[in-house]
């Protein structure tokens, strides 16, 4: 006998900041009591129903306007209660942004099966150290919960 199809409807929103953050140096799987040493972030939290993830965006957020974002790559990990496995990549490009004609870097990642069951979550790491005020990042998922 099949399961009952689960249907989503409440939107669903969260954020990550990745400004001033230290550089992850793996893309190995990660036990839970390594991911903050390995500097792993919880990106989105576990759910009692579970949680579709339709889109992360990535975004340049420094606190200098003008600030170029560099060459670096934000991981997406799932997280399933005991190890995070990397799922993903997003390559983050050098822009320049001005004040009136170059907008700062941002790339939209869509996904179309991004199903996390209630008990995983998903984490974050950058492959470059940023500050705040020259190559910070800000990461946000858009879905549904279930």
């Amino acid at each position: 006998m099949a399961s009952a199809p689960t249907f989503f409807g409440t939107p669903y929103a969260v954020n990550l900041s990745l400004a001033a953050v230290t550089a992850c140096a793996t893309r190995a799987p990660t036990a839970t009591a390594s991911l903050t040493g390995a500097n792993i972030f919880l990106f989105v939290p576990t759910s009692t129903s579970g949680v579709r993830i339709d889109q992360i965006r990535v975004k340049g957020c420094s606190s200098s306007i003008t600030a170029a974002t560099v060459a670096q790559m934000v991981t997406i990990w799932e997280w399933d209660g005991i190890t995070a496995f990397p799922i993903d990549e997003i390559l983050v490009s050098p822009i320049t942004p001005s004040t009136s004609t170059v907008a700062s870097f941002q790339i939209i990642q869509s996904y179309s099966g991004l199903v996390l069951p209630p008990t995983h979550a998903l984490y974050a790491s950058t492959t470059i150290t940023t500050t705040a005020s020259t190559t910070a990042l800000a990461c946000s998922a858009f879905g549904a919960l279930a």
